[in-house]
């Protein structure tokens, strides 16, 4: 039985009628599109949290079969090659990783500024770290230590912000959340720090000696139902609090979510280009090719 002959070459499906030229199945869309799942998780994780990390997944399989596939293959011919495969992987890393995802992170700063436009005039950004440092706040235990004690436990987490933003201090944290408060004011951000901690308060006093308004709202409502799926007293107040913050920062969350699509959609062709034609085809393509003649 004669065994029929292996061949390399493209289908009818790679090749473009009208110019004859080759396409690149992994490089049109929507299969392109794989290779931008992190920067919409990234988009989409002031809104889904650390969920975001998972979308890394489908982008770095897409990457490296792609670099796999240039490795392999010349555009419709078997042809193993290190310097295509290298080529391959500065783009796949320049243009679906590293700028786009700058491209993401400038859009929600941008949006983020416009925060200053509200009632606190502060950034979004500004108030998503006050909002994190409230959640750290209460999963230590800090509501529930300073029971009773209103004035002390305001005094307590003003003094975690202060922390916070004392340039002074030599810890990397500190030296990154320079850029995020540089442009807000103390004052403002410690008045908005102040009602953050004193709706926690409120609701924390409201939810243990609820009143008849109360015992019909949905924190309450949460409450009850996360004792009787068995928490105790205390953590059950905890979740609520928690998933009181969050809630507060849903609007401001969407906004630089929107700003980082808008970002993302801008900057997805535009950096194609720069990193095929001008990076890879002027100086980094040129590059590799001299060094694998040495």
């Amino acid at each position: 039985m004669i065994q029929p002959t292996l061949s390399f070459r493209a289908d009818n499906r790679t090749i473009d009628k009208t110019t004859g030229e080759y396409k690149d199945p992994l490089m049109r869309w929507p299969l392109r599109g794989a290779a931008f799942t992190n920067e919409v998780g990234e988009a989409l994780r002031p809104i889904i949290g650390n969920y975001a990390t998972l979308s890394w997944v489908p982008a770095l399989m897409y990457i490296g079969a792609d670099v796999y596939d240039k490795y392999k293959n010349d555009k419709n011919e078997y042809s193993p090659d290190s310097r295509r495969c290298l080529k391959q992987a500065v783009f796949q890393g320049m243009a679906s990783i590293f700028l786009p995802l700058i491209a993401v992170k400038l859009g929600q700063n941008i949006i983020s500024q416009f925060g200053k436009f509200g009632q606190d005039k502060i950034s979004l950004n500004s108030k998503e770290h006050v909002s994190k440092l409230a959640e750290q706040f209460i999963a230590n235990g800090k509501m529930h230590a300073f029971a009773g004690r209103d004035k002390e436990c305001t005094r307590e987490f003003l003094n975690i912000v202060t922390d916070s933003l004392d340039y002074k201090n030599k810890k990397k944290s500190v030296k990154k959340l320079r850029k995020i408060f540089k442009a807000d004011k103390n004052e403002r951000l410690s008045k908005y720090s102040e009602t953050t901690i004193k709706d926690l308060i409120k609701l924390r006093k409201d939810i243990l000696n609820p009143t008849t308004e109360v015992k019909c709202s949905k924190w309450y409502s949460h409450y009850i139902k996360a004792l009787k799926n068995g928490q105790t007293e205390n953590v059950a107040v905890k979740s609520v609090l928690t998933d009181f913050q969050k809630n507060k920062m849903l609007k401001g969350n969407f906004l630089k979510t929107l700003g980082g699509f808008i970002a993302l959609g801008l900057a997805i062709k535009p950096i194609d280009y720069f990193v095929e034609e001008v990076l890879i085809g002027k100086y980094v393509g040129p590059g590799i090719d001299s060094i694998k003649r040495k």
